[in-house]
């Protein structure tokens, strides 16, 4: 009978109706065979056995091989390694068979095509049933790793990327990187030991790391440099001393007359020459090597035979850091980068400051000390005050640095004359004492540290070291030529205070500065630096004291005198100078006002307490604690005024005051200095209001702006004193910043700094409460920032070039009422 192909039935012509004996397959497997097997009798109907029409047949396949096709796409990204990870309760033996059992997908047969079994046990090594108890064994396994890891290496900061830490600007891998780390720091510390604070102070070559030792609860300061096994050390004493004989022998006038950066390149050429001789190194050096001696140098240092790669071009990626290869000490060649190791240890031995080298470098360390042999030498860092390093000497090598640092500050140190003060070439004063002669512990020094980049008066404010009001009065007082003592006791900021306030000295004046070790530094071009010189022989002729310099300053027609620090008599010749009409500034080791004028006026200085009115200002500096840290302040803002006869007392007024208790400063009183100015200047009361406040807003905007840098800061200051309405104009039409890009044009004040000198400067951010002040000293502002805003925006270089403006006249604005915002002076502060 004829099958319904739209689902009707029909009746059934086989009799018997027995069961097929066809298997249900594709091709196979009829309808007939199905109703044979499965139906009863009556209308066959397929739709009941399908559950669909079967017309929607090829339509439900489509469906379904999609469907199929989307769940094997997922099937096979749960399978594939590269998707799915191996990890807990996700990796399944399923994956495992699909990538180190199955062939093409199916399971493998053997040569007789049989079906290989799988056999966990095989590939795991034991038996499956013993997975918890040996996961539980590795686990205490890789506990036990964990700890022996974390003793035996170095707490770092994990918020610290080390790999970007440890990389170049191009990218490439600094010469020192945390294998050096590892190395720098004793086994016996690492347990104990965690990382405050990295930073480079001679990228890519050396850097510093601060520890805290939770074991003896104290701050370390630790240099990392390259480490040399003990191959290459032997190899660097060898080369120093070829070093040594090619330089006594030069007759390169570099070696002598050149800049340090000359001689570092002559030590490079030989040391490179002096590797190629000897067949140590197949790099690129000028000189062709002569014929090898590999033989003699191997057989001195025990290296064998053998070829080692040649590392080509940057220092980049691991290969050209083989520290594994290195530890072997059995190369028979250096590569690239031993090389540029052995070239910075020779550089910093014959050109920088040998092991303290690194510690010379960093901006952060104000006094580097070595208090003897077998000592180690401390630092006096600006955030962790006096801590020890991990540099030290053995007793030769510290009897000949201090030798090699009095030579190099010309100056002569023997057992005879055990002790000197010196100038190092970089401006750093040293204390140098040699042998046991007059130190128990023997050899010692002490270096002050010389910052080549000065901190500002904008530092010092953020430091809360002065405030804004007495930062403004200080800056109004030395454009008109008052004089100031900064007085304090050791390490209390004195010069730092004298160099910044000295931005504010006019660039038309001329400044003669008298020292006997270099501390001042001065932006101003037209200065003169002057320093003593002893004698050459036993007596005293020849030599150059601080009189001589002074009557020579006098000779020079100077505006500004500056001396460094008074001692002695000087003192008494430098008040001459100063009741002549100079202005004069210096510092001076006094803790109050009474004890200046105590030691002034007394043996050994002398000075007749009538000379001494001719000082107009004294700042006190002090070194104190605020919420436990060391800070600097100025204790005390004084004017020195008139002396009194009729007892026989120098008078004197407290203008500003630090109160200890709050850390805040009080205008105690009023100012007769600002009253000097007013009546010098021929100003009133209001345009003397005027001029501070307006010194004071140029301030608080560098502040509010975070324009701090010593050009910036220097420039601008410059700028206003040459011309205050060309800066006023351009704050109020907030076009400072921009122009600040050709403040280099001004050449009579030294603001070319290297940027890269700069960045290392720790310059201090405002604190919130200065942040808060300067907002409301420029919103009070406002008003005169209105008068400015219409006029053009003027040329900033113009301005610098064109010398002093007098700007009485200009931009007075009588309707803004300054007196308000400014201390007061004279009578009228009386009259309150």
């Amino acid at each position: 009978m004829a099958i319904d192909d739209t689902g009707g039935g029909g009746s059934d012509q086989a009799s018997g109706g027995g069961l097929t004996d066809r298997s249900a397959r594709v091709g196979e497997y009829t309808w007939d065979d199905l109703r044979r097997e499965l139906h009863d009798g009556g209308r066959f109907d397929r739709s009941e056995y399908l559950g669909f029409e079967p017309r929607d047949l090829p339509d439900r396949i489509e469906d379904a091989a999609s469907a199929g096709k989307t769940l094997d796409d997922h099937f096979q990204e749960f399978l594939d390694p590269e998707t799915t990870p191996v990890a807990k309760d996700v990796y399944s033996w399923e994956h495992f068979k699909r990538e180190y059992y199955y062939e093409d997908g199916s399971r493998p047969r053997d040569g007789e095509g049989a079906i290989v079994p799988f056999d966990a046990s095989e590939h795991l090594g034991f038996d499956p049933d013993h997975t918890e108890h040996k996961l539980s064994a590795a686990e205490d396994i890789a506990s036990e790793l964990h700890e022996y890891v974390d003793e035996n290496t170095v707490d770092v900061n994990p918020d610290l990327d080390e790999d970007e830490f440890f990389s170049t600007r191009e990218g490439h891998t600094t010469v020192v990187n945390r294998y050096d780390l590892e190395k720098a720091v004793p086994q016996a510390k690492k347990s104990h030991f965690s990382e405050l604070e990295r930073y480079w102070v001679n990228k890519p070559y050396a850097c510093v790391v601060i520890f805290h030792s939770r074991k003896e609860n104290e701050k370390k300061y630790y240099v990392v440099e390259p480490y040399l096994n003990a191959i290459e050390i032997d190899l660097r004493e060898f080369l120093s001393g070829k070093l040594k004989t090619a330089i006594k022998y030069s007759e390169d006038d570099v070696i002598v007359q050149g800049t340090d950066a000359d001689r570092a390149q002559v030590i490079q050429r030989e040391a490179e020459q002096l590797l190629s001789r000897y067949d140590l190194y197949d790099g690129p050096v000028d000189a062709s090597g002569s014929e090898s001696v590999l033989g003699q140098v191997k057989e001195l240092f025990g290296l064998d035979e053998g070829e080692s790669d040649e590392t080509t071009g940057p220092l980049t990626g691991l290969s050209t850091r083989p520290e594994p290869a290195v530890i072997e000490d059995d190369e028979s060649q250096l590569n690239e980068y031993q090389v540029e190791k052995l070239l910075y240890m020779l550089k910093r031995d014959f050109v920088g400051y040998a092991r303290i080298d690194a510690v010379k470098h960093d901006i952060n360390v104000e006094d580097i000390s070595c208090d003897g042999y077998n000592s180690r030498v401390f630092v006096y860092h600006t955030d962790y005050e006096q801590i020890i390093s991990n540099v030290e000497h053995g007793k030769g090598e510290l009897d000949d640095f201090v030798v090699k640092l009095a030579q190099r500050s010309g100056k002569g140190i023997s057992k005879r004359q055990p002790q000197v003060d010196a100038t190092l070439p970089d401006g750093s004063r040293a204390q140098l004492t040699l042998g046991r002669e007059v130190s128990d512990h023997g050899t010692n020094y002490t270096i002050r540290q010389f910052k080549d980049v000065p901190f500002t008066p904008i530092d010092l404010i953020n430091w809360n070291t002065f405030s804004l009001d007495e930062m403004a009065f200080l800056w109004l007082c030395i454009e008109n030529n008052k004089s100031l003592i900064f007085a304090g006791g050791t390490a209390s900021g004195k010069t730092t205070s004298l160099n910044a306030v000295s931005l504010f000295i006019p660039s038309n004046s001329k400044i003669v500065s008298i020292e006997d070790t270099r501390e001042v530094e001065l932006p101003q071009r037209n200065w003169v630096a002057s320093v003593t010189r002893p004698s050459f022989g036993e007596d005293d002729k020849g030599d150059v004291d601080e009189f001589d310099l002074l009557e020579a300053a006098l000779r020079q027609r100077p505006d500004y005198i500056v001396m460094g620090e008074i001692r002695g008599e000087e003192g008494r010749t430098l008040f001459q100078v100063m009741s002549t009409g100079h202005t004069t500034y210096t510092t001076f080791h006094a803790d109050s006002v009474g004890e200046v004028i105590k030691r002034f006026t007394t043996e050994p200085i002398n000075v007749s307490k009538t000379l001494f009115t001719a000082l107009d200002l004294v700042s006190i500096q002090t070194q104190t604690r605020v919420d436990g840290s060391k800070v600097r302040r100025n204790k005390s803002l004084t004017e020195i005024n008139e002396y009194s006869a009729e007892n026989d007392e120098i008078n004197v007024r407290d203008v500003y005051e630090w109160r200890a208790e709050t850390d805040e400063y009080i205008q105690m009183g009023n100012s007769n200095t600002l009253e000097e100015i007013k009546f010098d200047r021929g100003w009133t009361q209001e345009k003397l209001d005027e001029e501070l406040f307006k010194r004071k807003v140029v301030l608080a905007y560098l502040i509010e702006q975070g324009l701090n840098t010593y050009t910036q800061v220097a420039a601008t200051v410059q700028a206003f004193v040459n011309d205050p309405e060309t800066i006023l104009t351009l704050i109020a039409n907030e076009q400072l910043e921009l122009s600040l890009e050709d403040l280099r044009e001004m050449e009579s004040v030294k603001i070319d700094i290297e940027p890269e000198k700069e960045e290392m400067v720790p310059r201090p951010d405002a604190p919130p409460e200065m942040v808060e002040e300067t907002k409301q000293v420029l919103d009070n502002a406002q008003p005169l920032f209105d008068t400015y805003k219409s006029r053009e925006t003027p040329d900033i270089v113009s301005a610098l070039m064109d010398g002093d403006t007098d700007a009485d006249d200009a931009g007075e604005d009588d309707s803004i009422d300054f007196g308000q915002f400014v201390p007061k002076a004279g009578a009228e502060a009386d009259s309150e």
